[in-house]
């Protein structure tokens, strides 16, 4: 089902999928840049520790048995009543051999400029087919008893006890695959609308308080008893507006090329829908975390800080970092802020007033 958000097309599918796989992804921007409307996308960053999937399964000459392993499975499941040892001794020692696909996951993004959150991610999967596994090898599964389990059978496991193992053999060439495209000020126009309309009904549910010395029962609603409630914003908006008001904004770097955004669209089953992103930071080399989360001395505590930004690369990179909770703690923002405000350190104002709005109503992700 096609989403508000969505922009990825069949046209734009196509033109990933035949792209060459090319250092910097040469090819592939190219044809970005020549056959659609996002002429200024750019890679920005990568995730690879996403796990082998099972994908087809050829016989011991090369030749396909079977082009969708998973649709096998559930044949095989189905002629043999779900036993999965039967399924084992069928097909035992005819030189069956999984082929799987590794995956890698690159970001990339089209800058339309303006708002911060004005860009179109897109999420580009590059897939590398290889073999190191025999299926139903007798000397494996029979030799060790370990039987596999229909769901482990499904998942295509490795070390089930019926497969041997040799060194691995990359097939065919490594190709892409468009994961998605996404506008981003769209989602997150829709994040926000979803936040606000639950935050109104949230405010208006009441809460009983009760005065111990008197045993006189008062009933507020959450919204009476919470400062400020109706100028709450959902922790994504609030993402933005702090880089646009932080020393990052105003030094002119654009959030995209920094960060990316793992989204997630779900549907309960009564039909409430909830939204929302985890930024993913965009650095591509090693960078140290900053060490104790605990009370440390306000100047070694700044000065690790601001080193974290040069090697980042952007001012006040570290606040936001802090937001994510890896390399750089809340606890760490928290002691910025008294330091500050008892004149230890000096910060921008700019900076200074969202470390304060922070403390007033702290969020992460």
């Amino acid at each position: 089902m096609r989403r508000e958000y969505d922009v990825h097309t069949d046209i734009i599918e196509t033109i990933v999928s035949a792209a060459a796989v090319m250092d910097g992804h040469a090819a592939l921007l190219a044809a970005f840049a020549s056959r659609t409307e996002y002429r200024g996308l750019q890679y920005v960053t990568s995730r690879d520790h996403y796990c082998a999937q099972p994908a087809k399964i050829l016989d011991s000459h090369g030749a396909v048995v079977a082009p969708d392993y998973r649709e096998w499975v559930e044949q095989q499941l189905k002629e043999f009543g779900g036993d999965v040892p039967s399924i084992c001794r069928a097909h035992e020692e005819k030189g069956y051999l999984l082929v799987e696909t590794q995956p890698v996951l690159h970001y990339f993004v089209h800058d339309r400029g303006g708002e911060q959150a004005n860009f179109v991610q897109f999420e580009i999967w590059q897939d590398q087919l290889f073999v190191e596994r025999e299926l139903f090898a007798e000397a494996a599964w029979r030799g060790w008893g370990n039987e596999a389990t229909v769901h482990e059978l499904r998942d295509g496991r490795p070390g089930l006890g019926y497969e041997k193992n040799f060194e691995r053999r990359n097939l065919e060439a490594t190709t892409y695959r468009l994961g998605q495209g996404l506008d981003i000020a769209a989602f997150t126009s829709l994040v926000e609308k979803l936040y606000v309309d639950r935050h109104r009904r949230e405010g208006d549910q009441p809460v009983h308080e009760i005065d111990f010395a008197t045993k006189q029962v008062t009933v507020k609603t959450l919204r009476e008893l919470t400062p400020g409630y109706d100028k709450q914003r959902s922790n994504e908006s609030r993402f933005f507006c702090d880089w646009t008001e932080s020393s990052a904004g105003a030094s002119g770097e654009r959030v995209c090329t920094r960060w990316v955004f793992q989204t997630s669209d779900w549907t309960d089953p009564r039909g409430g829908r909830s939204a929302s992103f985890i930024p993913v930071w965009g650095h591509n080399h090693s960078v140290s975390a900053v060490q104790g989360g605990e009370s440390r001395d306000p100047y070694l505590l700044f000065s690790e800080l601001r080193q974290f930004d040069r090697e980042i690369g952007t001012p006040f990179a570290w606040y936001f970092y802090g937001l994510h909770g890896n390399l750089v703690q809340s606890g760490h923002i928290e002691q910025v802020l008294d330091a500050a405000a008892r004149g230890l350190i000096v910060l921008p104002e700019n900076d200074y007033q969202i470390l304060r709005r922070w403390c007033d109503v702290p969020y992460g992700f």
